[in-house]
């Protein structure tokens, strides 16, 4: 028996994180696990690697967090955002940077009165 993933047919395969690795194909980004099947069947403009149980990924200039079987939990698109560390999110929506949580429910709204994204 073999451990290895059949990665034909990928433009670019990324490193596995918590169990999922980031793949790219014809413009598109998909999630597979460690048998080689994609658990997203929509393919994103752009993902990041799972951190704290959730990946980062855009379509259409919007950004949205999915979870390991590949749904979107959190749906609001934002216009930007950054991955979860210590349970949190900075996101950004009509020109307001947020932190969320990872029910997508705001924490802590920017305090930088120019609008700019805070420096973490």
């Amino acid at each position: 028996m073999t451990n290895e993933i059949n990665m034909q047919g990928y433009d670019d395969v990324y490193s596995f994180s918590e169990g999922l690795a980031l793949v790219k194909r014809d413009d598109k980004y998909y999630f597979i696990n460690k048998s080689g099947e994609e658990i997203n069947k929509q393919g994103y403009d752009g993902a990041d690697s799972f951190s704290e149980g959730l990946a980062l990924v855009s379509r259409k200039d919007k950004y949205y967090y999915i979870n390991k079987s590949g749904e979107e939990i959190i749906k609001q698109g934002y216009d930007d955002a950054g991955s979860f560390s210590e349970g949190l999110a900075l996101v950004k929506k009509d020109n307001k940077w947020y932190f969320i949580n990872k029910s997508g429910e705001e924490i802590k709204k920017k305090v930088d009165k120019q609008n700019q994204k805070p420096n973490l």
